[in-house]
């Protein structure tokens, strides 16, 4: 049962004053706690500076991240070639030489393959219509194994998409798909936001939710994770909250003090992270975003960064600022990986992923 957004607004606030964790709330919920002139919330990373070390390959923005365990991780940027496998040293110990229309997403099923979501183009350009809105299987060679969808087509179909943003492996050894990505090319639909279910074979299974500001409804998915409970989590970037599912796909509650959701990422403990790289900033939108259509400043008077919190109890335990991190990925071993998509030259890391340490 959705918890009252009036009760969460009162415990919110009195913990807040307590100066311990900030819990969930549904609904409206509170004012942000980011507009006060200096971050109270405690940040205990460090971002390590010059790394990667991409050598002679131009830094792309990092939007896909999938972390190898042992301090490194599989990156999909805009860049060529698009995925790289980096060492926890930064250095590049494998690259795929593949290239996208838009590189928009990267997961790892259970058999160790990858999976690549192409958007396909933001707005008009010569590649509308013509390539991206795919989803591309790889092995961890590199080498291609299958393709759903089909290149420059943007419909929402059990063999098309209106531009992937995301994926992810599901307990039960399948692959789920956000599809439908915020802004996208005027001539193509603007509506068909949902989530997509395939087999490892790439066999359509299902689909769910639509777009819409309702719960169970989306206006452009741009992350998903499970937590221990088999629980789907949903970064309903447009409306500016994280949605919870159960296993049947029935709302367990909706989250908006996490901030506008770009990434979310979640550990075996259940430790949530979730980037914001768009709140407080002109973003174009759907026309029935919550802050209107247009170039319009999404969810206002909150900050940028990586928010860490609790996947049990919606709790908010740290929070790094100063950044603008899409692309997002943390492993057990207290690395925390973000992927900019924009200002990388003046990111100390030399680029547009960061990773960081604790201090």
């Amino acid at each position: 049962m959705l918890r009252s957004g009036r009760l969460a607004f009162v415990f919110v606030a009195a913990v807040a004053i307590a100066g311990a964790g900030i819990f969930a709330q549904s609904g409206a919920g509170p004012a942000p706690i980011e507009t006060a002139p200096n971050n109270a919330m405690h940040n205990p990373y460090r971002m390590l500076e010059n790394w990667p070390h991409l050598g002679d390959i131009k830094p792309g923005a990092a939007i896909g991240i999938v972390p190898d365990g042992k301090g490194g991780l599989w990156l999909q940027h805009r860049s060529v070639p698009a995925i790289l496998h980096i060492d926890a040293s930064g250095n590049i110990v494998k690259r795929f030489d593949v290239t996208f229309a838009s590189s928009h997403g990267l997961c790892q099923d259970q058999d160790g393959n990858f999976w690549a979501a192409d958007s396909g183009p933001f707005n008009e350009g010569p590649d509308l219509g013509v390539r991206g809105n795919q989803v591309f299987k790889f092995s961890p060679d590199g080498k291609l194994l299958l393709t759903l969808g089909k290149a420059g087509v943007s419909k929402a179909g059990t063999d098309t998409f209106v531009a992937p943003s995301a994926c992810q492996a599901t307990p039960d050894g399948n692959i789920v798909i956000a599809d439908g990505h915020w802004p996208r090319p005027a001539r193509g639909p603007q509506d068909g936001d949902r989530l997509v279910w395939f087999t490892r074979d790439g066999k359509f299974i299902k689909e769910f939710g639509k777009h819409g500001r309702k719960l169970g409804e989306f206006i452009g998915p741009h992350g998903l994770a499970f937590d221990s409970q088999g629980r789907l989590f949903v970064a309903d970037r447009g409306n500016n909250r994280l949605q919870i599912f159960d296993k049947n796909m029935t709302v367990v509650d909706e989250w908006k003090h996490f901030g506008r959701p770009s990434g979310v990422t979640i550990l075996k403990d259940d430790t949530l992270f979730v980037s914001d790289s768009e709140s407080n900033n002109r973003i174009g939108g759907a026309d029935d975003a919550p802050e209107g259509g247009g170039n319009a400043i999404r969810n206002p008077g909150w900050k940028n960064g990586i928010r860490i919190g609790s996947a049990k109890d919606g709790s908010l335990r740290s929070f790094i600022e100063g950044t603008r991190p899409e692309g997002l990925g943390a492993d057990d071993m207290g690395n925390i990986f973000g992927g900019l998509t924009g200002d990388c030259d003046a990111s100390k890391s030399g680029g547009c992923l960061q990773k960081y340490v604790k201090k």
